[in-house]
C-alpha cells in the first residue's frame, strides 16, 4: 500500500508542478497571442507532466516494460476489447445519467467543451489521458497492490485481487475530482484493473481507455450542434424509443464480450 500511495502522490505532484510552471513561466511568451489560455494552459501542462510520469515511472520501473505480452500476440483479446469499448459507450453514459444531477455536477465543463471542439485538446483526451492513467493506475498502483496484497495476507484469492482491483478503482476516480466523472471512472477502473489482472499488461486497458475517449473526441465533431454536456437522448433527437433500443442491442453486444475475454485471457 505504500509504494501505491506514493504513485499517486507523485502523479499528483507532477500535475500540479506542470501546472503552475506552465502558468508563471511559459504562457506569457503568449500574451496577445490568438489562442484560447484554457486550451493552451491544459494541452501544455498536460504535455509536461505526461513526459515527466513516463519518464519517471519507466525509468524507475514503477511500471515495468517488456514485449512478452505484444510477443503473446493477443490478436482476439485485442480485438474483443475494442468491441467492448464501443458497446459500453451507451449503456454506461445511459445508466449514470439515472444519478440525481446534484451527483454528477460537472465542474469542468466549460474547460471540456473548449477541449473537445479544439484539435489540440485530443493530445488531452485522447493521448495522454489513456496513455499516462494507465501507466500510473494500472501499471504502477494496480500492481503494487496486488503485490500487497499477495505478501501481506496469506494465500492470494480472486477475492484478495478484487479487493486490490477496487482500491485502484478509487484511487483513480478521486484523482479526477470531478463529480460528473467519478461514477464513471470508477467502474471505468474496476474494469480496466480487472483487464490488467488478467493479462498482466496496460495495453488492453490502454486500447479500451483510448477507444472511449476518442469516441467522446468525435461525437463532439460529428454532432457540432449539440452540446457537450448534452443528455444521451440529445444524441438521438428527443426519441426515447431508439435510445432504449440502442442501449439494449449494446448491452446484448457487450455481455458476451465480457463473456468471451473471461474465457480467452490468461490470469496472470
Amino acid at each position: 500500500m505504500k509504494h501505491a500511495l506514493i504513485f499517486v502522490g507523485s502523479f499528483l505532484v507532477f500535475q500540479a508542478l506542470s501546472a503552475i510552471l506552465v502558468k508563471f513561466a511559459i504562457l506569457p511568451f503568449y500574451t496577445g497571442a490568438n489562442y484560447d489560455t484554457v486550451v493552451l494552459h491544459t494541452v501544455l501542462s498536460t504535455i509536461l507532466y505526461s513526459i515527466i510520469t513516463l519518464v519517471t515511472f519507466i525509468g524507475l520501473k514503477w511500471c515495468p516494460v517488456s514485449d512478452n505480452y505484444i510477443s503473446s500476440k493477443p490478436i482476439s483479446v485485442l480485438g474483443v476489447v475494442s468491441l467492448l469499448s464501443l458497446a459500453l459507450i451507451i449503456p454506461s453514459t445511459w445508466t449514470l445519467e439515472l444519478l440525481p444531477d446534484k451527483w454528477t455536477k460537472d465542474l469542468l465543463a466549460e474547460t471540456f467543451d473548449k477541449l473537445l471542439k479544439s484539435p489540440e485538446g485530443y493530445i488531452v483526451i485522447g493521448i495522454a489521458a489513456p496513455l499516462v492513467e494507465e501507466v500510473v493506475f494500472r501499471g504502477a498502483i494496480l500492481r503494487a497492490l496486488l503485490e500487497w496484497m499477495k505478501n501481506s495476507f496469506g494465500e492470494f484469492t480472486n477475492k484478495k485481487a478484487w479487493i486490490a482491483i477496487a482500491i485502484s478503482a478509487l484511487f483513480f476516480s478521486a484523482i479526477h475530482m470531478n463529480p460528473a466523472q467519478i461514477p464513471h471512472a470508477f467502474l471505468g477502473g474496476l474494469l480496466l484493473g480487472w483487464l490488467y489482472y488478467r493479462t498482466g499488461s496496460i495495453i488492453p486497458g490502454f486500447i479500451f481507455h483510448w477507444i472511449n475517449n476518442s469516441t467522446a473526441f468525435l461525437l463532439v465533431w460529428i454532432f457540432p450542434d449539440v452540446k457537450t454536456d448534452a443528455k444521451l437522448i440529445e444524441y438521438f433527437g428527443g426519441n426515447e424509443m431508439a435510445l432504449i433500443v440502442s442501449v439494449g442491442i449494446s448491452t446484448i453486444i457487450a455481455i458476451p464480450c465480457i463473456m468471451q475475454l473471461n474465457r480467452i485471457m490468461k490470469r496472470t
